[in-house]
């Protein structure tokens, strides 16, 4: 039997306040034959990640730093799936009986993203029966969280808050956008592998890199090395006057 899929309208109800604010009601049931409407629905159904921070649901709380609401500065998506991917660490440590400590889960989840091969850590997760190649698929992308932000939830920020100094919003439209070439990426090797083309194409690891590369002498580096160190060149990092 083929799974009937929600529509983006059934994974929250939109709600309206008398002050005019829109807010949205979880539905957490998920009815029968139907699965999720994206990858993170079925994670925090499958983590059971229902519990609440400090007086608002997982995802209220989410949306809550992304625009900057209540006392929150507005955050972008990349740290909030960061933040996120470490409660999927924490839920599978406090379901083993691992001590569940924040500075550990941080350092398991940068060795878990990172490039250097991590066979020490995977061994100990799996005497707790932690499989680390799982997390790793779970593991949501910038795109994926920025999707449920604006299609499954209906959420977007507000013109000021992307235009205020605080807004990290040029960071998470490059997450995004790389996360579409990788999805569409991901989905042509599927074809070529089902076509023969390609084989085993479809389980390729793929890798998008955004490099740029100063204007006057070509050096290159990665973009978000760039914006993290504020240059794309260090001997030409002054900014050049406009006629």
């Amino acid at each position: 039997m083929t799974p009937e899929f929600r529509s983006l309208a059934q994974c929250s109800k939109l709600n309206t306040t008398a002050s005019g604010e829109r807010t949205f009601i979880r539905t957490r049931a998920l009815p029968a034959g139907m699965v999720a409407c994206c990858k993170v629905e079925r994670l925090i159904d499958e983590y059971d990640l229902k519990q609440t921070i400090g007086d608002q649901a997982l995802e209220q709380y989410l949306v809550a730093r992304w625009i900057g609401r209540d006392e929150y500065t507005a955050t972008g998506v990349r740290p909030l799936k960061d933040w996120f991917n470490q409660r999927l660490i924490k839920r599978a440590y406090t379901d083993s009986g691992r001590p569940v400590l924040d500075t550990p889960i941080a350092d398991a989840y940068r060795t878990l993203t990172g490039d250097e091969a991590a066979f020490e850590l995977e061994a100990d997760l799996e005497t707790d029966g932690i499989d680390a190649d799982q997390l790793r698929t779970d593991f949501i992308s910038t795109a994926t969280l920025y999707r449920h932000f604006t299609d499954c939830l209906d959420v977007s920020k507000s013109e000021a808050t992307e235009t205020s100094a605080e807004s990290d919003w040029e960071t998470d439209k490059i997450e995004y956008t790389k996360g579409v070439v990788e999805t569409n990426v991901r989905e042509s090797l599927r074809a070529l592998t089902n076509k023969g083309r390609l084989p085993r194409g479809a389980e390729a690891t793929i890798t998008t890199d955004i490099v740029v590369g100063c204007p006057d002498c070509g050096t290159q580096v990665g973009v978000e090395r760039a914006i993290d160190r504020g240059y794309i060149c260090a001997d030409h990092s002054d900014p050049v006057d406009s006629c």
